[in-house]
């Protein structure tokens, strides 16, 4: 096989740098359009900066009026919350000045109270001793018994100021539920003896917020004094005894008043305004969405912006059709001149300026003198290099080495699977002698069977064993085709070499996997007789002699009947898995929907009773096996089932197309697996759990990924222990069944 390059004429090579030189040196020079779009960009641009100008000072003054308006309404939410912890007080310090406590009537005091939760907001009020134990709380019938109060921070502020104290967000022992107490001291004479709570519930504040009727876009909260999250405008059951975002929490520890940007707890980027109450040490925040700022900004954008492009579209179709008026007759020239480069016939229209054209004829003239002599020239060499091209390729992706010698035996050609052979690269192994790779003279004997035949005037021959010698000294055995030209006076050996190691090895490989298989077969089925008659024997001693046995036989007798069942669903998994291949059907255009609806039905028992939830999206249609493709979701969807501490397991199915195939995942809420365990739980037999713990034989998952290799594809992992696993197959978008059989 020889490669001839292709050539390129000193004439060719001279007229392109010329040409080359030539175009770089206009391109240097500015055009006459060029130059009258720059005096239209001169004459325009001074007005959109000072457009753009004001939109920036527009922006500025709206977000500052913004910042101002929460700001206000951030003070007038901390007003009404501060106002209702004084209300609050207020009710509590005339109902602490009772006569009734001073006389112990604890249960006169308990209706009187009672009397006054219904003309206020507090929704509960409780009395506490010093020693933290509750005497009385309206939500519990008197004489009852009283759980001691939690929030004993609270009281001993009390008891050791004397001063009203507002807590924090907590949960109280007998609501059970997010609370917030306001407290005033009770005196006798001069000591305080007890603590009088009135609690507020955190929907108190949520109505603030509420009745302030917000955009939907914007986040206010109420926080705590620990700056936990106690009403908010947005998923306030889901936020509510939450810490308000980092950024803020550390604001609002710096400074009692003020603004910043932000992110929220749904990642949302808003500017926040703040204010924190001097009294109580609660606070308030409003954030405003910056998409919800930026609105109008794009909107003004988008019109200065269209405004702008058909300002500037129309200058320069006006400036573009003055200079077209001047140069488009040059510029028509242009292509004509290349195609004339590149041997094309020319073909030119009037261009309406007497120069112009008198240049055109010229080269429509030179285009018909010169396309005849290409003509020829192109067929040659389009016919040569479709000839090389293709012998290239079927030469470099050969499975066989490959090696071309010329008459010394030195090497011209060494093909990849050569290189690998040989353990050389191609590089290094070309311009050097075949002896350096087969060391035993084999061309000259190859030769004399080459006359021999052409004696006998057959062409044919077979191949001959020889020994070849890598580069790092090690020889193997070969098995050498050879063929010879002779061209141009030179001789061309030309050797197909094949490594009988390889085709040894190769052979040897399926005598064992069949013999593997046929021993599988026969194991299975003379290990399962066997098991069921023991199976069968246990069931009978069971059955006639349980009466007489004590818990410890027949707890014997369970264990084994247990074994045995697990050893036969044991061969049974064995013998699928050896049949993967040998019971292999065509592949054929299968849904996976319909496949996936065939495994649900099969599991339909196991998710009854879990109470599984199984959600499939659209999933796409493959070639496959449909049998061994149920098999594989029947395990996946299966352990999401299996495999799950929650009350309700959940398995969702869902496809994603990518670049060559589709991305298919089977995701569970189960256990979760460690990722050091991510690859060993692919292997057979390999368990995490005992079969106390979960049933199974540890083929499943092996059996998965034989499955998936088979079709083409890959199969793997990812979990988190606790939270649940994902398994993500890729199947080819079009499987060919020839390559999967």
């Amino acid at each position: 096989i020889r490669c001839f390059p292709t050539t390129t004429s000193p004439l060719a090579q001279k007229s392109e740098h010329t040409m080359s030189s030539i175009a770089a040196k206009n391109h240097r020079i500015p055009s006459i359009r060029a130059r009258l779009a720059w005096l239209v960009a001169a004459c325009l641009l001074p007005g959109i900066v000072i457009a753009a100008l004001l939109l920036s000072y527009n922006y500025e003054q709206g977000r500052a009026n913004v910042l101002r308006d929460s700001m206000a309404t951030s003070r007038a939410l901390l007003s009404a919350v501060d106002g209702e912890f004084v209300a609050a007080e207020i009710s509590l310090r005339t109902l602490a000045t009772s006569p009734l406590l001073s006389d112990n009537d604890i249960a006169g005091f308990h209706a009187q109270a009672l009397e006054v939760l219904k003309r206020h907001s507090i929704s509960n009020i409780v009395l506490i001793d010093a020693s933290a134990q509750q005497v009385m709380n309206t939500r519990v019938p008197y004489g009852q018994p009283l759980p001691k109060a939690t929030n004993t921070r609270q009281l001993e502020r009390i008891l050791a100021t004397g001063q009203s104290d507002v807590s924090n967000l907590f949960i109280g022992p007998v609501l059970k539920k997010p609370l917030v107490n306001v407290a005033v001291p009770v005196y006798k004479g001069t000591t305080v003896t007890h603590s009088l709570v009135g609690v507020l519930l955190p929907d108190r504040f949520q109505k603030i917020l509420d009745d302030q009727r917000f955009p939907k876009d914007r986040i206010a909260a109420i926080f705590d004094g620990a700056s936990v999250i106690v009403g908010r405008t947005i998923d306030v059951d889901k936020f509510r005894g939450q810490s308000a975002s980092k950024g803020l929490t550390d604001a609002l520890a710096k400074n009692d008043e003020g603004w910043l940007e932000t992110v929220t707890l749904e990642k949302i980027a808003v500017l926040t305004t703040y204010t924190r109450s001097a009294a109580s040490h609660w606070g308030v925040a409003i954030g405003v969405p910056r998409e919800a700022l930026t609105a109008d900004l794009r909107k003004s954008l988008w019109w200065f912006g269209g405004a702008s492009t058909l300002l500037f579209g129309g200058s320069f179709l006006l400036a573009w059709f003055m200079g077209g008026r001047i140069a488009r007759a040059v510029q028509q020239l242009i292509e004509p001149a290349r195609d004339l480069a590149h041997g094309k016939t020319v073909r030119i229209p009037e261009l309406g300026l007497r120069e112009a054209d008198e240049v055109g004829r010229a080269l429509m003239q030179t285009s018909v003198v010169l396309e005849a002599a290409n003509n020829e020239l192109q067929v040659t060499n389009y016919a040569r290099q479709s000839s090389e091209a293709r012998m290239r390729g079927i030469v470099d992706s050969a499975m066989d080495a490959i090696i071309t010698a010329d008459g010394a035996q030195n090497i011209q050609l060494f093909n990849a699977a050569a290189s690998a052979m040989f353990d050389c690269p191609v590089e290094r192994a070309i311009g050097q002698p075949l002896y350096s790779f087969i060391p035993d003279g084999l061309i000259a004997q190859l030769a004399n069977d080459v006359a021999e035949r052409a004696e006998n005037e057959n062409t044919s021959g077979h191949p001959s064993l020889s020994t070849g010698l890598r580069t790092d000294g090690s020889r193997f055995p070969i098995e050498v085709s050879h063929s010879e030209v002779v061209e141009s006076s030179t001789t061309i050996h030309t050797l197909i070499i094949r490594d009988v190691t390889r085709i040894q090895a190769y052979d040897a490989l399926m005598r064992s996997n069949h013999d593997l298989q046929q021993f599988a077969f026969v194991a299975s089925h003379d290990l399962k007789t066997p098991l069921r008659a023991i199976s069968g024997f246990v069931q009978l001693l069971e059955r006639n002699y349980a009466p007489k046995l004590d818990e410890t036989a027949l707890m014997l007798i369970r264990r084994t009947a247990g074994a045995a069942k697990r050893l036969e669903q044991l061969i049974d998994d064995l013998l699928s898995f050896a049949q993967l291949t040998s019971d292999a059907k065509p592949f054929e255009l299968v849904s996976c929907r319909v496949v996936v609806d065939d495994a649900i039905l099969l599991l339909d028992t196991a998710i009854a009773d879990a109470g599984a939830m199984i959600e499939v999206d659209v999933l796409p249609a493959i070639m496959g096996d449909r049998a061994q493709l149920v098999q594989l979701f029947l395990n996946l969807i299966g352990n999401g089932i299996k495999y799950c501490s929650a009350d309700k397991p959940v398995v969702r199915l869902a496809a994603t197309k990518q670049q060559h195939d589709w991305l298919v995942t089977v995701s569970d809420n189960g256990i979760g697996i460690d990722e050091k365990h991510f690859e060993s739980i692919f292997e057979l037999f390999k368990r995490l759990h005992t079969q106390q713990e979960y049933a199974g034989t540890g083929i499943g998952l092996a059996l998965c990924r034989r499955i998936v290799e088979r079709h083409g594809g890959k199969l793997w992992i990812n979990s988190i222990l606790g939270k649940g696993s994902t398994f993500s197959i890729t199947f080819p978008e079009l499987a060919s069944e020839s390559a999967k059989s």
